[in-house]
């Protein structure tokens, strides 16, 4: 028999103040729009840990839906896992573990992308900055949280994390060109920079000497 996996409480404060701290620490909110969005990211992760160690709302919610109690173990709460397991035919754990692969790999390159984004900002000390991730995109830092948040609604999709994805993606592409109105007016050159070096999705090839941002996430 699988035993009632969640109610821990602890886990959940434990990883909101993680996550939260992470997050400030990285993308250090400072205009009331960063703060806004920075709400709105911190949000997405409450909701997400109230569902996955806390109280499990749309396991609820589906077994209503479906007319079928639905298993309350941990494993079988990795739903998109479950599909991937029924669709193979190959039960529970295999869809559980490829979809632990998959998002742990997700979790792992959208954060390495923030840190090396804040890592070139901090050495740059508000010059400009010519090498790491900047040199493929002009907001690195965002787009690895927006892979942060993939890897996580692959791993425990729930149906408010879902809901808020598109809002939270949606905020910080709009936060994005708000501070590239800002940049062209202090830098004149920003704009030869952003005729060369994409937003959010790196091309395919890059071109020869393109890689000069700001030393901001505002670049």
């Amino acid at each position: 028999m699988i035993e009632y996996a969640y109610g821990d409480w602890i886990t959940v404060g434990i990883l909101v103040v993680f996550i939260g701290t992470f997050l400030w620490s990285l993308l250090r909110p400072r205009t009331p729009r960063e703060w806004r969005s920075f709400g709105l990211a911190q949000a997405f992760f409450v909701a997400l840990f109230f569902e996955m160690f806390g109280f499990p709302l749309t396991i609820y919610a589906l077994s209503s839906v479906l007319g079928s109690a639905l298993s309350f173990g941990h494993i079988q709460g990795h739903l998109l896992g479950v599909g991937l397991g029924v669709a193979t035919g190959l039960g529970p754990t295999f869809g559980w573990t490829v979809v632990m692969a998959a998002s742990t790999l997700l979790i792992l390159v959208g954060g390495l992308l923030v840190h090396s984004a804040w890592k070139a900002i901090y050495v740059a000390r508000g010059a400009l900055v010519t090498t790491g991730p900047y040199r493929r995109v002009r907001h690195p830092q965002y787009l690895g949280l927006m892979i942060l948040v993939v890897g996580f609604l692959v791993q425990w999709p729930t149906i408010l994390t879902l809901a808020m994805a598109p809002f939270l993606v949606w905020a910080y592409v709009r936060l994005a060109k708000l501070e590239e109105r800002d940049l062209r007016f202090r830098f004149p050159a920003y704009d030869e920079y952003a005729t060369r070096v994409p937003g959010f999705l790196p091309r395919r090839r890059r071109s020869r000497g393109a890689g000069t941002t700001l030393g901001g996430e505002d670049g």
